[in-house]
């Protein structure tokens, strides 16, 4: 009959957006709401609550009711069930019903109570005012209280399972959400920590070899040394903003790869060139943190390290329709026949896997005339 709300409701700011009984039948469900979709749904409600006390008599009696019978039913049902309608939307309108939630449950339960008794009441004097006009001594000595009376109990007691297995609903969907939210907690979590695992296992070899690369230039070449110096400290505080938060962008992990490859520029010298190509409209472009890193330091390791004379590592973005594609290339060894990356790279298809699902994707393949291109493509 009326829009009522469940203790679990949540207000949006927007008007009453309370359930309706009818909303227990999933097919009521599918229509979003509205003040006029409730108006209809009473009127299909009531109708029914209406039939289902017509079969009532007709099985107390023995017979199905004349027409005329049915129609009064009808009507009379239409009439408590928009009192109940009408009494529901002032009770929200008013905040009364807030309040009484807010309550507790004993106030709760009694609100609930009294106004599908108090619109049986007005339906029924709607009625007798409109359609059927009687001095009073007529209607105490007629079956109209009795019938009133028991019409009230009966449908607040219906009202009142409604509204219990809506909290029932409610409360389950309330503890699914929150299952959700916490899996999807966990999972950020278990991200955040790879993430911070992806480190340790990228700085110590690092640290360790652009110390020793300093100490061994000090002496021989101070300028070198003091720019090796200089290219750390900016990979590292890069580093360190990137592992600190939860998100950074293409040009914040360009800045960061371009910091390491500085380093081991000053290391290999004429053995590694590279170069990094991010358009400055994908630059602002959210990625999570230290995930093209990883291609980088795999391109150096398994690819120009090992070739004597070294070779060309190149960085590149772009958009293709609804993605953002990055393709690491590298003039280097390449991967053998049965290669297609180590711990890092299988990491990050972890990663992406965890962080976009099916949207992103990472793709490796040989680079003519030598070397690997590994292409991470993400959503835009």
């Amino acid at each position: 009959m009326a829009a009522m709300d469940s203790p679990n409701t949540v207000r949006t700011g927007e008007p009453h957006v309370g359930m309706h009984p009818l909303e227990l039948i999933p097919i009521f469900r599918r229509w979003p709401w509205s003040r006029a979709r409730d108006v209809i749904y009473t009127f299909i409600w009531s109708c029914g609550v209406g039939l289902v006390f017509l079969a009532v008599a007709a099985a107390m009696s023995g017979e199905w009711p004349a027409w005329g019978a049915v129609r009064l039913y009808l009507l009379i049902s239409n009439l408590i069930g928009y009192s109940i309608h009408v009494l529901f939307m002032v009770g929200d309108r008013s905040g009364i019903e807030a309040r009484a939630i807010a309550a507790g449950f004993g106030v709760k339960a009694a609100y609930f109570a009294a106004l599908p008794i108090l619109g049986v009441i007005m339906g029924f004097g709607i009625y007798i005012v409109i359609f059927d006009p009687m001095p009073l001594a007529r209607i105490l000595g007629s079956g109209w209280v009795a019938s009133a009376a028991s019409t009230a109990v009966l449908i607040s007691s219906l009202l009142s399972a409604v509204l219990y297995l809506r909290e029932r609903s409610a409360s389950a969907q309330a503890e699914i959400t929150r299952e959700r939210l916490r899996a999807e907690r966990v999972e950020r979590e278990a991200v955040l920590a790879n993430l911070r695992a992806l480190q340790a296992q990228i700085e110590p070899h690092f640290l360790f070899n652009t110390l020793a690369n300093v100490a061994s230039l000090v002496d021989t070449d101070p300028a070198r040394a003091k720019h090796m110096l200089e290219s750390f400290n900016r990979f590292l505080r890069a580093s360190l903003a990137a592992t600190r938060g939860e998100s950074t962008t293409l040009g914040e992990e360009a800045g960061l790869i371009a910091a390491y490859l500085d380093v081991l520029e000053v290391r290999m010298g004429t053995r590694l060139r590279y170069t990094i190509d991010v358009p400055p409209e994908l630059a602002a472009h959210a990625l999570a943190p230290m995930l093209l890193q990883p291609v980088v330091e795999n391109a150096i390791r398994h690819g120009l390290e090992p070739k004597v004379e070294g070779g060309e590592l190149r960085l590149a973005a772009r958009r293709e329709a609804d993605d953002i594609v990055v393709e690491v290339r590298d003039t280097g060894v390449g991967f053998g026949a049965t290669t297609r990356g180590g711990v890092g790279l299988t990491n990050l298809r972890e990663r992406l896997r965890g962080l976009y699902g099916e949207r992103a994707s990472l793709a490796i393949g040989d680079n003519a005339p030598a070397g690997t291109v590994v292409t991470v493509r993400l959503p835009a």
